[in-house]
């Protein structure tokens, strides 16, 4: 019976995000695309809190911490690589002729932010601990970032809205019920899943409880997201970028608010301001998520994301995984991954492709200001 509801509860996650991404699709043409791919990262990114909060709150917060981090490893490692790879087979206009998938200028808000959130993981890595005030100085940058995407245009959208898309376009109420609605759907049925997980878990024992969360839990939890960006990234060019910046603002969203929320129940479940990260390999696990990060985000500052940047990231995510069954091998990754984002930044700084300040500076410009009494 665990087994059926295992399967059952996947299936409404499935359906909660097949819903929740033709609701984006539809949106995109009235807001900001990088304001709907953070709104749709929060709210398929919910399992993903759900399954952090209960392990802390039961006493498994080493399992929670490694949630973390394998969620993270799979959002930038796995994610939007494949992403560019779909595009590319799929024969989306630009992206076959290029072999890359061209970013917006607004999108550096996510690229710096997602360098950003990368560095703050490493920081609290080598700290050896985790305290209330690494979750307020997180939840300040979500709040900033959230800030900064929810003031942008939208921009003009010029593909054909095709499927059942069509039948929220220009019905934003419809689109604001679905939302609502799927939040219960995705969220409970999520958590059916990693409840079968943890039974899972319990049941045999011979399998590593952290290879388990660190490779299961998070494709379980960031099932939606995989869904919605991967359909969407078939289609056109416009779509796959949605899908990056889908899987930009998981990203920021894991390393900001994701831990906020955990360090919250930390505080809770230990009365404690400071807890530490003592587990062994824990430190050396979120070194290597936040190095990832930091690569991933390098691959963006010429805006664009190549193919071979792509096959980078597939290849240094199978070493990684690799890592955590050859723990030998953390070391040689660290190592790898910043051989390799040092590479990629000197070739951007050669070729004068660095546009990271410029294009941030642009994007900071486009924020809508409030107009003043006597605009109105």
């Amino acid at each position: 019976m665990d087994i059926l509801m295992i399967i059952i509860s996947a299936f409404l996650v499935i359906l909660g995000a097949y819903l929740v991404s033709a609701v984006a699709e539809a949106l995109q043409y009235h807001y900001s695309d990088t304001f709907i791919a953070c709104l749709i990262a929060l709210l398929q990114t919910l399992p993903e809190y759900a399954f952090v909060v209960h392990l802390t709150l039961i006493g498994e917060a080493d399992l929670a911490f490694v949630s973390i981090i394998g969620a993270n490893i799979l959002l930038i490692g796995l994610g939007y690589p494949i992403v560019i790879f779909i595009a590319y087979l799929s024969g989306a206009k630009g992206v076959k002729e290029d072999k890359s998938l061209d970013l917006m200028r607004e999108n550096s808000v996510e690229s710096v932010f997602l360098a950003i959130s990368g560095a703050y993981m490493i920081f609290i890595a080598l700290k050896g601990y985790i305290n209330v005030y690494d979750g307020i100085i997180l939840l300040i940058l979500f709040v900033v970032y959230m800030y900064i995407i929810t003031r942008l245009p939208p921009e003009v959208e010029t593909e054909e809205i095709s499927g059942i898309a069509k039948k929220f376009l220009n019905r934003k109420l419809l689109s604001i019920i679905i939302l609502i609605a799927s939040v219960p759907l995705i969220w409970f049925s999520a958590e059916e899943f990693t409840n079968g997980l943890v039974y899972i878990k319990e049941k045999y024992t011979w399998i590593s409880p952290y290879l388990l969360v660190v490779v299961l839990a998070p494709i379980v939890s960031e099932m939606p997201e995989k869904l919605t960006a991967y359909i969407g990234a078939t289609k056109n060019e416009d779509m796959a970028r949605l899908g990056i910046c889908n899987f930009m603002s998981s990203k920021v969203n894991n390393g900001t608010l994701l831990f906020s929320s955990m360090i919250l129940a930390l505080i809770v479940e230990y009365e404690s301001i400071n807890v530490s990260l003592s587990v062994a390999h824990v430190r050396e696990f979120m070194i290597l998520a936040g190095a990832l990060t930091l690569l991933g985000a390098l691959t963006t500052v010429d805006r664009r994301i190549t193919l071979t940047e792509g096959f980078i990231l597939i290849v240094v995510y199978a070493f990684l995984m690799y890592s955590l069954i050859e723990e030998a091998y953390i070391t040689y990754s660290a190592i790898l991954m910043v051989i390799l984002g040092l590479v990629i930044l000197l070739y951007a700084i050669k070729d004068r492709r660095f546009y990271w300040i410029s294009d941030l500076k642009y994007t900071l410009g486009m924020i809508k200001r409030k107009p003043s009494a006597s605009e109105s």
